[in-house]
């Protein structure tokens, strides 16, 4: 079977106030074209389907266009999870009509083994959940198994084993997770999380060991925005489909392809063509104008220099600028004496000037001279 794995389509999403919808559509044209060149049978989303949990109208329109498309027009069959932006009982409005459609989507734990069958191979369907729902809802079994549930490792040891359980070695099985999954030797702290990956937890332990899923077949990961692996070949982020960060912005998206059978086991990842990158760049403003920059990237601009007005005098040739910076070097003075930490010597003018400067104000010589002057003031006062 030729399987797409997506994840994190972020729907709706906005990066900086701009929408990112015009961006998904023009991915989502790529997606197509992939399926019919690679003959995709199947496509899997796990998790993060919406950025929010009550989505916009816009949101909504989008992702039915997108589903319809896949279902209707190229006859391909959906299955999907809930991530931890999506809102699980929204997403799983009318699942018993929709599967009939070729849509199969869990977005809540209302049993703890959620199997989809087709032909010979079994989609175990793992959303999104916190431990301390598993206890709620599952609090019996627990309780009965003198298990302990209090983190996400121990919420997907629980969930996972009672799928393994139920494995047919005869079938392909294959498992959808979305959440934080590190491999044998890793550490949390080491893996690279993206600014626009939301944490699972405040403060505590948010990772879930690979060995969990090394009984399936395949593993579809969703939550991480880059494409990568697991330790294992078959235990795999497919990534977001678009770069919602400026962390993102030197990695490649791409699309995964598998093609899988009891036999066989292939991966390819199809590089998705950007229409819109994500670029940063740090100059004066005349360097920044002149830059060999595409007018339609997603631009993060830090000047080296005060320029009044400067984020429209930016947009006359970029019309996205996302984030506008200043830094400036603190003057000779300043900084002498910090380092001597003799800053009582520097003129009170001069400090005033570098801190202005420091948050992208210049203060013209009117501005100065009323500075001293109500330096002046203060001082006669204390004396």
């Amino acid at each position: 079977m030729k399987i797409l794995h997506l994840g994190d389509l972020h729907i709706g999403k906005k990066v900086n106030g701009y929408s990112m919808i015009e961006n998904q559509r023009d991915v989502f044209e790529q997606i197509y074209r992939v399926i019919e060149e690679k003959k995709v049978e199947t496509v899997l989303i796990a998790g993060d389907i919406y950025d929010r949990s009550v989505p916009s109208e816009e949101a909504t329109e989008t992702l039915d266009e997108f589903l319809s498309h896949l279902i209707n027009t190229l006859q391909v069959r959906v299955i999907a999870i809930s991530g931890n932006h999506d809102s699980p009982a929204r997403l799983e409005f009318s699942r018993g009509i929709l599967a009939k459609q070729g849509l199969h989507i869990v977005g809540e734990y209302n049993k703890l083994v959620n199997k989809v069958s087709v032909d010979n191979f079994d989609f175990y369907l793992m959303p999104f959940v916190t431990p301390a729902t598993i206890r709620k809802k599952f609090g019996e079994v627990i309780e009965e198994r003198e298990l302990t549930v209090s983190t996400y490792d121990d919420t997907m040891k629980f969930i996972t084993g009672e799928a393994v359980a139920q494995l047919d070695r005869d079938r392909v099985n294959i498992a959808l997770y979305h959440g934080f999954v590190i491999g044998s030797g890793e550490k949390e702290e080491d893996i690279e999380r993206e600014e626009s990956v939301k944490p699972l937890a405040v403060g505590g332990k948010e990772s879930v060991a690979e060995k969990y899923f090394l009984d399936f077949d395949y593993t579809a990961l969703g939550h991480l925005h880059g494409n990568r692996r697991v330790k294992s070949e078959r235990v795999r982020y497919s990534g977001s489909p678009i770069k919602y960060s400026f962390s993102e912005r030197n990695q490649k998206k791409s699309l995964t392809v598998i093609d899988i059978d009891r036999d066989r086991f292939e991966v390819e990842n199809i590089e998705i063509v950007d229409k819109y990158p994500m670029v940063e760049i740090k100059g004066t403003f005349d360097e920044v104008m002149e830059a060999d920059i595409d007018s339609d990237a997603y631009l993060k601009v830090t000047l080296t220099e005060t320029v009044l007005d400067a984020m429209n005098k930016l947009r006359t040739k970029y019309s996205q600028v996302m984030e506008l910076g200043i830094e400036i070097a603190t003057s000779d003075a300043v900084r002498k004496d910090h380092r001597s930490a003799n800053i009582d010597k520097v003129p009170t003018d001069e400090l005033f000037k570098d801190l202005a400067a420091s948050v992208g104000v210049e203060l013209d010589e009117e501005e100065v001279e009323k500075v001293r002057e109500i330096v002046n003031e203060i001082i006669k006062g204390e004396g």
